[in-house]
């Protein structure tokens, strides 16, 4: 994007990054986005709310009566806010035995509040039933006895009836004490819910100086032109402006942040917004926002407002929204280099992965987009004119005859995938008539037949998602989507086979795939496709020429992660080289799966010396050695060494792998000088296993189902400590006798905090924990029955 990093966006809206331990598991490649907002809050970032906060945490502990708290104030005040810090507070967690959060928004539905509540109680389970009664019938089995926390987070609903129909029963299931927090905007909700007169908590605005607080910490950011006192002066007065709502005082901190000029942070102080009287103060909050909106360029601006499709509090995950704006041509594409830069890097290495608009910015969004991006379904008016919409999201089954006048529609994004998709079957063909689609989502479109290449007009589409469908192959037409960027085909049971058309695709850089046991084979085509970036499985084929593992050899462009199956059908050394997967520096996680059911060869001999290959030289020349294998397990070995990945990479997993021991170099702190996670699994020939004690940067390190592993480390040398070492699991290690340790005097896992050891060889354990020292906070041990003691 131009001239902007993803923190100065961040700190322009307020986005709200998802706490990825607490927010219940959205879906990233279905519907990109989920309804839930989450009970995490960094209170680091909080100002002027310890008072409120106290003030809450006694009304929730002190009354020992079952009842409901409603915080209710203006938009952006922080009732959010208040309400996570009270939710998670340590005295708070003590008093009650089970807290719940769900976010509630506009639609008011008892059916789906109840599946919400039994679903975050009963760990993501969903409910097998979706009937009222039974619903609330599992509810109150699970309530029982039980001094519960409920938050009911942005509440809109002024139905007594609707009320009444949703707190009777958990009213009358909890233990005494049991409460119901309810936050809303406004004092008839509150009264609506039947929250007690001293139950009613009004949140008041913050002052001046509260205000100024927050201006400072976000206008003050490095990089930021706020450095003098005169600008403070400034940031003061702008600071009166804010009214005591914090979401405004954090947009125009973020607006002063971007500021080159003292010029232009006198103008913001002078602009004219603020002489003009509102009847509504959200009226002049969103005024104030779109002060901010003005400040962007016009790209970012489209960006923006293209945000416009996802309803309120959805997280919209930063990958699926990078791969719209994509669609959209709102991101440019190249550098001086002439290669792609139009995504960000992959987010599961320590980087942020969805984000939550503030309802206030959301209704920003809609005012700006008016009636060009819409979302349809339960609880919005239709509209008769859709002669402006360009995009537009499906909350719920609808007809699409409802968008004939929509001709100039850039994007189809359904929102009901988990519930078999937006549209009928018999309606797939007329949404083929859109020819200027940039967008398409099918995701859960149930029907089998697709419009013939004939009939597709598509030739501008450059986001197709197919998954959770029934399709058996991929629709011919397709492979002629020549501007194609973005293809899903997640949870496509019946399909197991690609097209050799599939290098028709130029410009496909992300093609998402899953469930790899299915898959017969890769097409060779793949190979052509070498702007393609995410690709998260690839399946080894049994075919030596053509459609082996070299498919992989171009793809250098491949970011994030990558998992390569079955490689035990590989069946020469020099194919497994042709991968190149040294020169794919953007990949940060690698998983090499073997794949068989049993770690013996053909022969079931595991005591055969087989004559193997190397390679020797920049040439690549192919010389005869012995080494100690079983079966396939000396392939295996020399196999290792030529799937030596870039030096950038992160996590690596080898599972199923067949050699008796690992080559040291591959796995040594100068080829994998970046690595901080190392996971083995299923490695059973292998006795001996590297200490790993060189990788510079490890902070965690799996091992499971390594049935006769005895020594860990080099014999007869004493090993350096794991500096970085943060988390170690051995599981099913039964054989471990050794792990030889460091030096006299040097501790062997001084950053150590969190150890597993289960089924693990009793004198292996003894070698572990003899090296421990007080960093260590969570320590599991089960099924070790040799150990009697620990030192």
């Amino acid at each position: 994007m131009q001239d902007c990093s993803s923190n100065q966006r961040k700190r322009w809206f307020n986005l709200q990054p998802a706490d990825q331990n607490n927010a219940s598991s959205p879906n990233p490649v279905a519907a990109g986005i989920d309804r839930e907002t989450t009970s995490s809050v960094d209170d680091s970032d909080v100002v002027g709310r310890e008072d409120d906060k106290e003030n809450i945490v006694r009304m929730l502990i002190k009354q020992e009566i079952t009842s409901v708290i409603a915080i209710y104030g203006l938009g952006g005040l922080g009732k959010t806010t208040l309400a996570q810090l009270a939710y998670n507070d340590n005295a708070v967690q003590k008093h009650f035995d089970l807290r719940v959060w769900i976010c509630v928004s506009d639609h008011f539905n008892t059916t789906n509040l109840f599946t919400q509540i039994l679903e975050h109680i009963l760990n993501s389970t969903k409910p097998q039933s979706s009937t009222k009664q039974v619903l609330e019938n599992a509810l109150k089995e699970q309530l029982k006895g039980k001094k519960f926390l409920l938050v009911l987070d942005d509440v809109w609903t002024e139905e007594q009836v609707k009320w009444e129909d949703f707190a009777t029963p958990l009213k009358n299931s909890g233990a005494i004490g049991s409460k119901i927090i309810v936050t809303c905007r406004s004092h008839d909700v509150a009264l609506t819910v039947r929250a007690r007169a001293e139950d009613i908590y009004q949140l008041k605005g913050l002052s001046d100086d509260e205000c100024w607080n927050i201006i400072r910490r976000r206008a003050f950011c490095p990089g930021g032109l706020m450095t003098c006192s005169r600008l403070e002066e400034i940031g003061k007065e702008i600071s009166t402006k804010c009214k005591g709502v914090p979401l405004v005082a954090k947009v125009l901190g973020g607006l002063l942040y971007t500021k080159k000029e003292e010029t232009e942070c006198r103008a913001l102080q002078k602009a004219e917004i603020w002489n003009l009287t509102f009847e509504k103060e959200e009226n002049y909050i969103i005024e104030v926002l779109k002060l901010s909106y003005n400040s962007l360029s016009p790209l970012l601006k489209s960006c923006f407002s293209y945000c416009a499709i996802f309803p309120k509090d959805y997280w919209i995950w930063k990958e699926l929204l990078i791969q719209l704006w994509m669609a959209q041509g709102f991101l440019e594409a190249s550098n001086t280099q002439g290669e792609s830069t139009m995504e960000a890097t992959k987010n599961k290495f320590g980087e942020i992965e969805c984000f939550k608009m503030h309802d206030l910015v959301q209704d920003l969004a809609q005012s700006i987009c008016k009636s060009e991006c819409q979302i349809l379904g339960e609880g919005n008016i239709m509209r008769e004119d859709f002669s402006k919409c360009r995009h537009v999201s499906f909350m719920s089954p609808m007809k699409v005859e409802a968008l004939d006048k929509a001709k100039k529609l850039r994007t189809f994004f359904d929102l009901k995938w988990d519930n078999g998709g937006a549209l009928e079957v018999t309606e797939i063909s007329t949404l083929f008539k859109f020819k200027l689609l940039r967008v398409l989502d099918l995701n859960g479109f149930k029907g089998y037949n697709f419009p013939s290449s004939s009939h597709c007009k598509l030739k501008h589409l450059r986001y197709l998602d197919l998954s959770y469908t029934n399709i058996e192959s991929l629709p011919t037409w397709v492979s002629w989507l020549y501007h194609l960027q973005t293809l899903k085909l997640i949870k496509c049971g019946k399909l197991t086979e690609l097209p050799e058309d599939l290098k028709n695709l130029k410009k496909l850089r992300h093609l998402l795939i899953d469930e790899y046991e299915k898959w017969k084979k890769m097409p060779q085509a793949m190979g052509e496709l070498d702007q393609l970036q995410t690709l998260p499985i690839f399946v080894a084929s049994e075919e030596d020429v053509g459609c082996g593992i070299t498919i992989l050899k171009n793809l250098n462009n491949l970011r994030g992660t990558l998992d390569i199956h079955c490689l035990c059908r590989v069946k020469e050394a020099s194919l497994a080289k042709g991968a190149n997967l040294s020169e794919k520096s953007n990949l940060r996680e690698l998983r090499l799966h073997w794949d068989r059911h049993s770690p013996k060869g053909d022969e079931g001999d595991d005591s055969l010396v087989l004559k193997e290959h190397s390679f020797v030289g920049d040439d690549s020349v192919l010389e005869e050695r012995s080494c100690i294998g079983g079966g396939v397990g000396g392939d295996d070995f020399l196999m290792l060494e030529v799937l030596r990945p870039h030096t950038n990479l992160q996590w690596l997993t080898i599972d199923c792998y067949g050699g008796v021991e690992f080559l040291a170099q591959v796995l040594s702190g100068s080829s994998l000088p970046n690595l901080v996670s190392m996971k083995l699994s299923n490695c059973n020939h292998c006795e001996h296993i590297p200490s790993f004690s060189e990788l510079p940067q490890l902070e965690s390190l799996e091992m499971k189902n390594m049935s006769i592993v005895k020594r860990i480390g080099g014999r007869g040398a004493w090993q350096s400590s794991y500096p970085r070492l943060k988390k170690l699991v051995l599981r099913s290690v039964p054989n471990l006798e050794e792990w030889f340790g460091a030096a006299a005097g040097t501790v062997l896992f001084p950053s150590l905090k969190s150890l597993v050891l289960t089924n693990v060889g009793g004198m292996g354990v003894v070698s572990i924990t003899s090296s421990l020292i007080t960093s260590l906070t969570s320590l599991q041990i089960e099924d070790c029955k040799e150990l009697e003691f620990l030192q």
